[in-house]
C-alpha cells in the first residue's frame, strides 16, 4: 500500500516539475512560410490607347491608333504670330486709288471722243458745266479754248426749243450739223455734216440751228468766230 502511494507521489511530482520547468524554457520562434513567385514581363503599352479595356495588339487597338494618327496629320497648321499681324496690317490698309487711264481723264475733263460718228457722242473742247440734254449726242468746238459754259448752255437751249423732230421710229437716228458763230452772234455756214439717212430729220435739225439766234460771243473769248459740230440724236 505504501509502495503504491510512493509511486503515485513520484509520478505526480514528475508531472508537476515538467510542467513548471517546461513552461520556463524559451521556445524557438518559427520562421515565416516562404512562397515562390515567378516574375512575368508585361507587353508594351501603345500610346493613346487606354489599358485594361482591350488586349494590346488586337485589331481594334490598331484601328484606334491609325484614327488618332490621322487626326494629328490633318490638324491645320497654326499661322505664325508675325504672319497674323502682317495679315491684319494689310486688311487695315486703305485701298489705293486706281490710276486713271487717258480715257477716264478725258471723260472727267468733259472731253471725250468717239471712234465712229453717229454711234457714241463726241465731246471735245467743251468747258465744264455744259448740259446738252438727251437731244444732242456729240459736241465738238473749233477755234481754240472756249471757257464760257454759260454761252453754250444758252445756245443749246435755244436750239432745243426750236427743234421739231419729225421722226418717231423704233431705231436710233443721228445726224451732225456744222455751223459757225461770228463775233456778233450771227450763224453762218450751217451745213449737214453727216446725214442720218432721213432727209426730214436732217432738215429739221438744220432749221433749228439757223433759227437759234445766239447772243454775241463772250468778251473773254479772243477768237473772231466759233465753229461747232453738233450731233442731233433720236433715241426711242
Amino acid at each position: 500500500m505504501s509502495k503504491a502511494i510512493t509511486i503515485s507521489l513520484i509520478l505526480h511530482l514528475s508531472i508537476f516539475v515538467y510542467m513548471v520547468w517546461g513552461e520556463s524554457r524559451p521556445r524557438n520562434e518559427g520562421y515565416p512560410k516562404i512562397m515562390t513567385v515567378d516574375l512575368v514581363s508585361l507587353p508594351p503599352i501603345s500610346k493613346g490607347i487606354q489599358t485594361g479595356t482591350e488586349t494590346p495588339g488586337s485589331p481594334q487597338d490598331e484601328a484606334e491608333k491609325a484614327k488618332l494618327q490621322s487626326k494629328v496629320e490633318t490638324k491645320p497648321d497654326t499661322p505664325h504670330v508675325a504672319e497674323v499681324q502682317k495679315q491684319k496690317k494689310e486688311a487695315t490698309k486703305k485701298p489705293q486709288p486706281k490710276p486713271q487711264t487717258n480715257i477716264e481723264k478725258a471723260e472727267k475733263a468733259g472731253k471725250t471722243k468717239s471712234g465712229k460718228a453717229g454711234e457714241e457722242g463726241e465731246r471735245f473742247g467743251l468747258p465744264e458745266g455744259i448740259e446738252t440734254g438727251s437731244e444732242f449726242g456729240g459736241v465738238r468746238l473749233d477755234g481754240g479754248n472756249f471757257e464760257t459754259p454759260t454761252f453754250l448752255n444758252i445756245l443749246f437751249a435755244k436750239i432745243k426749243n426750236r427743234w421739231d423732230n419729225p421722226f418717231q421710229g423704233a431705231d436710233k437716228v443721228f445726224c451732225t450739223i456744222y455751223f459757225t458763230i461770228m463775233r456778233d452772234g450771227t450763224i453762218v455756214d450751217a451745213i449737214i455734216e453727216q446725214s442720218s439717212g432721213i432727209p426730214a430729220f436732217d432738215q429739221s435739225a438744220l432749221r433749228a440751228v439757223m433759227a437759234a439766234s445766239p447772243p454775241p460771243l463772250p468778251l473773254e473769248y479772243t477768237g473772231n468766230s466759233l465753229g461747232i459740230h453738233l450731233q442731233f440724236q433720236y433715241i426711242p
